[in-house]
């Protein structure tokens, strides 16, 4: 592991505390941050912002249990925090439209599919991923030029691409969905290089371009709060474009409508064939190897009612298709709402529902029927599983929430034979 640039990090913050010191003594004239536990330390973070920087520290944890499904009912508990530090450079250095962006996590805790031995495609426990280790998510630059129309990042992120929020305890309605079936897609915590860029041709519609670094050696424990990440004899390129429209109707209805495709650089194993183009349960050879894999998606968001006090439902739709050579997984689909404000008297509160489908791909699945007439063995073929989701967060006090969510798989695995897996959860989420 190269560590000439371990001292970065604590340098960068070293500085910031330095000069959070003498930013907190100005006055402060705007009330700010009355959505975090801590609120506004007197004044002080209205002053750091007016000066050009904004912390905030975010934690997370998921408890699952599952009461049917899988090899035995289990419980799991996993956490996440993430501490953020953002430095608008206009402000503090008069570089016009530029600004920093740091944002460490950590995560704790086991898994509850692995536990429950559930054989799920898509993970029930989203907060939970890439082991327990303290990483450096992001690290980058942002520079917008031409009146925000053009904004450029560089440096270390995950995979800055299908932008949906994360409302869901169920992977498979929660954060960047092709990371989740697509070899080398890494999504948070994974940080890697990456360079992209934003075009608005008009206020509501935008291109986006980008391209990520894709090394194995990034999802190493020891890459930690390191920025290099040492050389893999895999290393690839990950592509990524897409365009978006962001309308409003009747100037309260306001949606987001994306579509985005990728194509990745690194050799990956064909899930079927041999060097010979034979299938590798009959012929026993060694995997051909395809130089490169793409996929495309497609998403949509709508808010279809809104009373203007805060009460709104709003619909979402995600479809995303990987490559079927390489990738177990080559389809993932959901359907979904969110209804804010379910009652009046809780303006705050937030009501989720969602369904999906997680499909193993027909080579995948060929793949598995060979070897079962080879081995001689009679096993069910996967096809798809059916996630379901209900949750229901309750806005506790400020910077504070609860979300009870039950949880309904059907087909684990995407397997008829595996019975359904019943699970029952509890989200806490806190910013301070």
């Amino acid at each position: 592991m190269d560590t000439r640039t371990k001292p970065l990090l604590p340098m960068v913050l070293a500085a910031t505390l330095s000069w959070t010191n003498s930013a907190a003594a100005e006055e402060a004239t705007v009330v700010r941050f009355d959505d975090r536990m801590t609120g506004d330390w007197g004044g002080a973070r209205t002053q750091l912002s007016q000066r050009g920087l904004d912390m905030s520290l975010a934690y997370i944890n998921e408890w699952l249990h599952n009461t049917s499904g899988g090899a035995r009912d289990a419980t799991a508990y996993a956490d996440q925090f993430a501490l953020a530090i953002s430095a608008d450079l206009d402000t503090m250095l008069d570089w016009r439209g530029a600004s920093f962006h740091v944002l460490i996590t950590n995560r704790n805790g086991p898994q509850l599919d692995a536990k429950a031995g559930l054989g799920t495609l898509l993970e029930t426990h989203e907060i939970y991923g890439r082991g327990h280790y303290t990483r450096l998510t992001r690290f980058y630059l942002q520079q917008a030029l031409f009146d925000d129309r053009l904004v450029l990042k560089l440096g270390r992120s995950d995979v800055d691409f299908f932008p949906l929020s994360c409302e869901f305890i169920n992977i498979s309605f929660c954060g960047a969905l092709p990371g989740y079936h697509s070899n080398g897609w890494y999504t948070w915590p994974i940080g890697q290089y990456f360079a992209n860029a934003t075009f608005r041709p008009t206020a509501r519609t935008y291109v986006k371009a980008g391209a990520n670094d894709v090394n194995p050696r990034n999802l190493d424990g020891d890459q930690g709060l390191h920025l290099r990440t040492p050389h893999d004899d895999n290393d690839g390129v990950l592509a990524n474009v897409e365009a978006g429209w962001l309308p409003v109707f009747g100037n309260r209805l306001d949606g987001a409508y994306r579509v985005g495709a990728w194509r990745n650089s690194t050799n990956q194993p064909d899930l079927l064939l041999d060097t010979q183009r034979q299938p590798m349960p009959l012929a026993d050879g060694d995997p051909l190897i395809r130089k490169r894999s793409d996929g495309w998606y497609a998403m949509a968001q709508q808010r279809v009612w809104t009373n203007g006090s805060g009460r709104s439902l709003s619909l979402f739709a995600n479809f995303s298709r990987s490559d079927a050579d390489v990738d177990r997984v080559d389809q993932v689909a959901s359907l979904g709402l969110w209804l804010h404000g379910p009652f009046a008297g809780r303006p705050a509160d937030r009501l989720g529902l969602a369904i999906g489908q997680n499909r193993v791909s027909a080579r995948a699945r060929e793949a598995e029927r060979l070897s079962n007439i080879a081995t001689g063995a009679n096993g069910v073929l996967p096809r798809k599983e059916t996630p379901l989701e209900v949750n229901y967060q309750f806005a506790v006090a400020r910077g504070l929430w609860l979300m009870p969510s039950v949880q309904h798989v059907r087909n684990p695995g995407g397997r008829d034979d595996n019975d359904d897996a019943l699970v029952w959860g509890l989200k806490l989420s806190a910013v301070f």
